[in-house]
């Protein structure tokens, strides 16, 4: 896992180990202060709560708390985005429009929200996939390309597409005028064209009066058609004058963002200068046996513990008055202890499944979603091949097998089932909840690397979300070596039997962290004093 996730390249103060009572767990390189943070994880995949789709930008997971996003896939109706920029992102990177019309028939199953979640999220990570491959093969052809694939537009990208949008605007602006000015222009010919027919008709009477009634009507007309003309060019004028005032105000904007992207990076840049200063002055302090001021070393605190929820998180709204607060402005930056990528499609499924721990009846309450989900997948040959490779590779790491393309002797149909009912267990025990400011749970993502810090009824860390990164701050102080952990579940005010109970049924373990152990201890006290004690009284008597 450590090959996978070079934390000493990002400079991540963190190292993946393994026990045989606990798994693969996450421990500290360095000391770690109350407040502090302690890494950020960008999320993979995600499946979002149909009922919530208007509210939730399926590439960034920005959440619209006060309305609904407008922009949407018109041809499945399931994805909607906070920008065009992440709608073509997840066009043109995110490969959606593989699996857009398995989502729409998706959006029309009946089934339970989170059972259509889990598939939703399934289908999401094959697309992932193809554009994993993708990737690869384009970096292959470009050297300079970037180490990672990125889930979330990058600043060129944004750069990029929003050019391409604006020529596209000032394109469809400029047709517009065309079709205005064409307008016009068929109009005052038809009404040439009725006069001289007019005059036509009227040239045939012998009568003069009329002929110069007639002459006099036409020169009332061609007045006019001469005072429209003028009218025109005074609006097209107009027009121009106002246009020239709305780029220079465009431009004033640009001029006024430019700076303020040129003040953001000042200012982050002169915050690693001090801190790389403030640690060299520890160092040099270090050197000389002196102690090192508490008040240089304690920093603010970042956050308050939110359980998964976003109710002290800022919205977007507030996010120009945290421009202006420097110490607001690193509270959800994405540079410090940050892993730069969500991991690959085998890092999300080298996560523990419990699938084998199932229950019969836990497995028929799926059969039904796997019977439609066969039949979906059948309706893109694309989706189908990737199932196909994925069931092989569950199959092969089942059989214990590195790599092997026969499939002859796998039973596909059944394969398909156990590799679908593997991957709802997966997501079930390592997925996370997406939170509204009302703390409601609108739908699932994947942090594969999240996965790999342990539960603990006495944590010593907690994460918040934030659009699609999860943060991980210290709840206490934390030592070099130490194991980092945070609770799975809600722990304040809970029982140590109703703690164990929530744990076992839902992430398939029984806990054994400190407090548990010493409520244990503490409940089985009195039961073996008592026991000593009739074991005396039995002595003395004999």
């Amino acid at each position: 896992m450590n090959e996978l996730v070079d934390f000493k390249k990002w400079n991540i103060p963190l190292k993946i180990e393994y026990a045989e009572n606990k798994g693969r767990y996450v421990i500290a390189k360095q000391n770690f202060q109350k407040d502090s943070r302690i890494v950020v994880i960008k999320g993979y995949s995600t499946g979002i709560i149909d009922s919530y789709k208007k509210k939730i930008c399926s590439v960034c997971l920005s959440i619209n708390n006060e309305g609904f996003y407008q922009i949407s896939c018109k041809s499945c109706n399931v994805a909607y985005y906070c920008s065009k920029v992440c709608q073509m992102y997840a066009e043109r990177k995110l490969n959606h429009n593989m699996v857009c019309p398995l989502l729409r028939r998706l959006s029309t199953f009946k089934s339970d929200i989170h059972s259509k979640s889990i598939m939703k999220l399934l289908l999401n990570s094959l697309a992932l996939r193809k554009s994993e491959e993708d990737f690869i093969l384009e970096k292959s052809k470009n050297e300079n390309n970037n180490e990672w694939l990125s889930l979330v537009p990058l600043p060129s990208d944004i750069e990029e597409y929003e050019k391409e949008i604006s020529k596209l605007n000032v394109e469809n602006e400029v047709q517009n005028d065309d079709i205005e000015f064409g307008d016009d222009k068929s109009l005052e010919a038809d009404e040439i064209n009725n006069i001289n027919d007019n005059i036509q008709d009227i040239s045939l009477d012998s009568d003069n009066d009329k002929e110069i009634n007639i002459k006099k009507e036409k020169d009332e007309i061609d007045k006019k058609h001469k005072k429209k003309e003028k009218d025109k060019k005074v609006k097209d004028k107009d027009d121009k004058k106002d246009k020239k005032e709305r780029n220079k105000v465009k431009e004033k904007i640009k001029e006024k963002d430019e700076k303020k992207s040129k003040s953001r990076k000042d200012k982050k840049s002169k915050k690693i200068r001090k801190e790389e200063d403030n640690e060299q002055e520890e160092k040099e302090k270090e050197l000389k046996g002196e102690e090192i001021d508490e008040k240089s070393k304690k920093e603010k605190p970042k956050h308050k513990h939110s359980k998964h929820n976003n109710e002290n998180i800022k919205t977007e709204e507030n996010n120009e008055e945290e421009e202006e607060n420097e110490s607001n402005t690193d509270k959800y930056d994405i540079i410090t202890n940050t892993i730069p990528y969500a991991g690959v499609y085998q890092d999300m499924m080298n996560l523990q499944s419990h699938y084998e721990e199932w229950t019969d009846d836990m497995k028929k309450e799926w059969q039904k979603n796997i019977n439609f989900f066969k039949k979906l997948i059948q309706d893109s040959k694309e989706v189908n091949d990737y199932i196909i490779i994925a069931v092989k590779e569950y199959v092969n790491k089942k059989r214990n097998i590195q790599e092997s393309d026969n499939i002859s002797d796998i039973d596909v149909n059944a394969e398909i089932e156990n590799y679908v009912l593997s991957f709802a267990s997966l997501v079930e025990s390592n997925s996370f909840g997406i939170w509204n400011n009302k703390g409601k749970c609108i739908g699932r993502i994947i942090y594969p690397f999240a996965s790999y810090f342990n539960h603990s009824c006495r944590n010593n860390c907690y994460p918040v979300q934030y659009k699609n990164h999860i943060y991980f701050y210290a709840s206490k102080d934390i030592q070099e070596g130490e194991e980092i952990n945070f609770s799975y579940i809600d722990t304040e005010g809970v029982s140590l039997k109703d703690r164990q109970v929530h744990l076992l049924n839902d992430y398939y373990f029984k806990c054994q962290c400190e407090l548990c152990l010493e409520e244990e201890n503490e409940l089985i006290s009195p039961i073996n004093t008592k026991k000593n004690q009739k074991k005396k009284d039995k002595k003395k008597k004999n």
